[in-house]
């Protein structure tokens, strides 16, 4: 288990250096309270009207997170939502304060 553990800490830095086009949005999107992370690991809107741009953020981050994890949950030898529940996990955990997260009841909360 502390393996698979680790792999979740390699996949987050992976997600890190795999998005260097969207960090500064993906930030500021973050800390202006437009999107969150999820329980299942990929990106939520927040906002009730969320813009093109932001849309297309969402899916092109998720798309890319989605890739990584089928890869690691592959090594890993676990399922695809197992390694994306433990994704979404690490990066609720390691969520900056004021930043939001969606609860088990699908509700928005800031951190």
């Amino acid at each position: 288990m502390l393996h698979a553990y680790k792999r979740v800490i390699w996949i987050m830095v992976l997600l890190l250096v795999s998005l260097p086009a969207w960090a500064l949005s993906l930030d500021q999107a973050k800390s202006q309270g437009l999107l969150g992370e999820q329980l299942n690991g990929y990106l939520g809107i927040v906002t009730a009207s969320p813009s093109g741009e932001l849309r297309s953020l969402v899916t092109e981050v998720n798309q890319q997170r989605r890739t990584l994890y089928q890869r690691s949950a592959q090594e890993a030898s676990v399922t695809l939502e197992v390694f994306e529940i433990r994704a979404g996990q690490r990066l609720q955990e390691r969520a900056k304060a004021g930043e939001y997260l969606q609860d088990q009841n699908g509700q928005w909360h800031r951190k």
